[in-house]
Parts: C-alpha cells; structure tokens; sequence
C-alpha cells in the first residue's frame, strides 16, 4: 500500500536530499509556529465516522490553538494553495521547498501526542476522476507507526512515506515524545473513491 515518492512526483527526490536543511530551519523555530488542536474534531469525526473530511481556511481560523495536551494537532502552512501568514514566515525554506515542489493545496506540519492515536479512516478521494495521495516526512524521531490497510511501517525521521490516502490508515504514537511530521497531499488524475 505504500508508494515510491518518485513514482508521483520526481522532485520529492529533492525533498528528502535537503531535508537536513529544512530539519535545522524546524528545529531553530518550532516554538514560533502556531499549532490549531483538532483533537475534538478527530473524535467527532474520523473516531465517530471511520472517515476524515477536508479542513478548509474557516476550519482553521476557528479551531482553538494546539496546546502540549492536545492529542491531534495541524500547523497549517498552505490552504488551497495559500500560504498560511504566521507559519509562513517562520518556515520560509520549507514554504519555498513546496511551491518549488508544486503541491501547495494542504500543506502542514501535524503534531500527535505522546501514546496518542489517530485511528482507522480514510479520506475520501475529491472527486470520481481524482485520486489523492498522502506524504507523511516525519521531523522527529521517535515511536511511531503508520499503518496503510494490512501493512505497518515505522516512521523515520526524515523518511518520506506516500500512500493513497483513501486506503484505511491509522497512525500510532508509541513514545513519550510528540510525533511531528509534514503532511502534504498530491492529486493525480485516476478512479477515485468517494466512499
């Protein structure tokens, strides 16, 4: 169920050869970004659902800010392809590293509790034409697993990991370390699933 980055977009290539760079600009200013907890949300719907639904700019704007409790929180960087103003400015490389790649349309930095769970669902494809691909590059190292239909993987910090996002998939933070990862989604042309 995982993909080959390069099978989708040959410049994620690029994304994991300067990831060193884009790790240094996380570390030196992951207290300046604005985290929004989605954690109520998560449980009304993909706990409540099994499936997960698109977070447009009024989602963002009106969820509370993500605090070191939260269970599921989004940094948000792009929304439909425009850069969200305070995380913007305080990752400008990892900005730039995207509009380079092309694939601005949900763009964010995702932040899971410790021993936290974001649990079976999928996520809809947007249309029976489209297909939407998932890009999980974890910035922290620690005890989490991705698990994508009958198949688990650990994530490793600074390892891209691609799946279709519409397969049933679940992520599990072991550690007593929170788990950061960027998470952006790529759209292809394809038989989508709406579910």
């Amino acid at each position: 169920m995982f993909l080959k980055p390069e099978a989708l977009n040959p410049k994620l290539k690029g994304l994991q050869m300067i990831y060193p760079t884009l790790k240094e600009e996380w570390d030196n200013n992951c207290k300046g970004i604005e985290f929004k907890d989605f954690s109520t949300y998560q449980k009304k719907t993909v706990e409540g659902t099994g499936k997960g639904f698109e977070l447009n700019h009024k989602d963002y704007f009106d969820a509370p800010h993500g605090t070191s409790e939260s269970k599921w929180s989004i940094a948000p960087l792009f929304i439909d392809h425009t850069p969200y103003p305070l995380n913007a400015r305080v990752l400008p490389k990892l900005c730039k590293t995207m509009t380079w790649l092309g694939e601005t349309l949900s763009v964010g930095i995702v932040r899971l509790g410790p021993y936290s769970l974001l649990d079976w669902h999928f996520d809809p494809d947007p249309a029976i034409d489209m297909v939407r691909y998932r890009v999980q590059l974890p910035l922290s190292s620690g005890l989490s697993v991705l698990s994508v239909e009958s198949e688990s993987r650990p994530q490793a910090e600074g390892k891209l990991q691609v799946f279709r996002s519409s397969a049933r998939h679940k992520v599990q933070n072991h550690g007593e370390n929170e788990r950061f990862s960027l998470i952006f989604d790529i759209f292809r042309r394809g038989r989508g699933y709406l579910g």
